[in-house]
This record gives C-alpha cells, structure tokens and sequence, in this order.
C-alpha cells in the first residue's frame, strides 16, 4: 500500500488489527504496572533465546493474539514441560493476563505486546517453534477488509520457517469463509500436512480450551472450525 506525503513516497504494513482501547481498569493497570517487568518481553530485533528468558529448555509454543490468555493459561497449567510466547497487541487483555499468571505463579509463559510479523520476522530463530496456536483471529467479515486478515500466504510462509521439523499449526475459527479460505490457503501449500485429511476441517481438539471469543460465536449460533497441520 503506497501513500504519498510532501511528495516522498513511502510505504505502510497493512495491519492485522487496529487499536480501539478504552479505559483500562484498575486491575488491568494493576497487573500491566506489577507484573510486566517479570513476565513481559520488550520487542526489539534481536533474536530471542528461549532457554535464557524461560531458564528452562522445552518445547515452545507460539500464541498468537491471545486476548485475556484464557487457553494460554490453562494450556500452560497443563503442560508445565511447555513454554508459551504470547502475542496480543491490546493492552487491557495483557493486563488481565499479567494478574492471571502471577497469580497461578506460572514461570513458562511470557508476553509480546507487538505485531507478529515483526516478531516473526526479527526475534523468532528459525525451526523453534514446536506449535502455533491461532484461535479465533480477527475474522474482519467485510470484503474490503479481507486483506486484513492474519492468516495468509505470508504468514503460513514465516510459520514454515520457524517451526520445527513435524511442528504443528493449529487454527480455529467460527466464520465459514474465513475458514473455507483457510482451507484454500492450506491445501495448496506443499510443505503442510492436513493431519485430518486433504480438504478436511478437524475436529475439535479436546485439549484445546474454550475461549470467550468462541463462546461469543456459539450464542451467535455461529459453527466452530478447526484446522490441525503438521510440517512436513
């Protein structure tokens, strides 16, 4: 996307979201001014090493947009053994987030807060990454904004390089063209693995938690999909 101001050319990412935030409450402020300094990773382009931030060595999950981190706190309290990174751009989440971690006293999740393509691009080392959670992006519903949307031919093409041999991606959402585009996208993709079959939707993992987002489209009757692919 070009724009041209005083005549310079110059050239803007399109983002996968726009901050819209309101007042923060004061547990949020709460957990953003106390806790920040102990579970936060300030973003810079410097690659991260994991086994120094977590001071432990395992498995690393990528958590991409987690909102309040309802799944990445559960999914932490049940795999001790994993790391989680945790991305979200929208302070008020990272708030809540911050005050469900210290109190659960978890050492093996940190938090982003920046664009995941920039992260991916600058701080992930390449074939790292044991899985890639996406649950419920932004499914930015109108046409125009299609190109909005965080799964794409680009992001799929960053995830290949930073995941490990026979990593895992997994996907959820309740918007059907959204997923049926997914799908698209995946199938003509030689380097993943449909683990429920070519052109298949899979179902819905039992280990994977409820999030707010997913109840919000349930009572709006709209029908979850999930997509679970492995690196070949």
């Amino acid at each position: 996307m070009i724009f041209i101001k005083n005549n310079i050319a110059s050239t803007r990412p399109i983002r996968s979201y726009v901050k819209r935030e309101g007042r923060l409450t004061k547990s949020q402020l709460h957990g953003l001014n106390n806790y920040w300094i102990k579970y936060g990773l300030e973003y810079n382009s410097k690659i991260i090493n994991f086994e120094k931030i977590f001071k432990s060595h395992g498995p690393i999950i990528l958590d991409i947009g987690v909102g309040a981190g309802e799944s990445t706190i559960n999914h932490a309290k049940l795999h001790p053994e994993n790391n989680y990174l945790a991305v979200e751009v929208h302070r008020p989440g990272i708030g809540q987030l911050l005050n469900k971690i210290e109190s659960a006293a978890l050492k093996n999740i940190k938090i982003i807060q920046y664009d995941v393509m920039d992260i991916l691009n600058k701080q992930i080392p390449n074939r790292s990454l044991s899985q890639v959670f996406i649950f419920f992006p932004d499914p930015w519903p109108k046409k125009r904004h299609h190109k909005r949307r965080l799964v794409s031919q680009k992001l799929i093409k960053l995830l290949k390089e930073k995941l490990v041999t026979h990593g895992r991606l997994h996907i959820a959402t309740d918007w059907k063209d959204y997923a049926e585009y997914i799908i698209e996208l995946a199938s003509n993709d030689s380097g993943l693995i449909n683990l429920a079959g070519e052109n298949n939707f899979s179902p819905r993992p039992l280990w994977r938690t409820e999030t707010r987002y997913e109840c919000r489209g349930k009572k709006l009757e709209h029908k979850v999909w999930d997509f679970c692919y492995g690196l070949k």
